[in-house]
This record gives C-alpha cells, sequence and structure tokens, in this order.
C-alpha cells in the first residue's frame, strides 16, 4: 500500500511539473519578474500602499488625504493590473489554481465535512 501510494505521488508530481497549464504560469511569472516595466509598477504600487497605511495609523478612512492616498493606491495598483504580462500571469494563475482545487477535491472531498445545506438537499 505504502509502495503504491509513494508511486502514485510520484507519478502526479511528474505529471504536474509537465501540465501546459503549469509550464504556462511559469513562463508567464518569469516574464513578470524580468520585465523592468513591471518591476517599477510593482514598486509604485508597494509604495502607495504604505503611503496610505501609514496616513491611516493618524487619520481616518474618510479624511480627505486618506482618501486621496487610497485613490493613488487604487491607480497604481490598476496600472500594475492592466499591464498585458501581469495579465498573462492572472490568467495562468486561475488555470492552476483551477487544476489544484479539482486535485483536493478529488483527494480531500470525501474527508470533508458535509454543509448543512449539503445535508438538506443530499
Amino acid at each position: 500500500m505504502e509502495t503504491e501510494l509513494s508511486l502514485a505521488l510520484s507519478q502526479l508530481n511528474d505529471a504536474l511539473k509537465s501540465d501546459p497549464r503549469i509550464l504556462a504560469l511559469n513562463q508567464a511569472e518569469e516574464a513578470l519578474y524580468r520585465s523592468p516595466e513591471v518591476i517599477e509598477l510593482a514598486k509604485k504600487k508597494d509604495a502607495a500602499e504604505q503611503a496610505y497605511e501609514d496616513c491611516l495609523v493618524y487619520h481616518k478612512e474618510k479624511d480627505p488625504e486618506a482618501l486621496a492616498l487610497q485613490h493613488q493606491l487604487y491607480q497604481a495598483k490598476l496600472a500594475l493590473d492592466k499591464h498585458p504580462l501581469a495579465q498573462e500571469y492572472n490568467a495562468a494563475y486561475i488555470l492552476v489554481r483551477d487544476l489544484y482545487m479539482k486535485i483536493d477535491d478529488i483527494l480531500y472531498g470525501p474527508f470533508r465535512k458535509r454543509s448543512l445545506f449539503e445535508g438538506i438537499n443530499g
């Protein structure tokens, strides 16, 4: 049993390493991290996020200064998200996330507690 499980896990690992969705995600991630433009957008987003968080230490969320910094953060995040390499990465990520969720459901689904709703309709 233990040998069979070990073999099955090894086969799953090999299959995942060669899955085109995972390979595409890895390529998209490499392109993302190699892009000076994306790196600069990420730095701007991080700086805007830090400025907004710092402001919230002293001001309420509805304070004009906080609202202005929140808008700057929104704009910086939007610019990063709209970059073609970020969009490519996000699309690839969703496919891999869905794959992992399916695997998780297959492996662990039978061990999860059924919700009250499932008990009523199931």
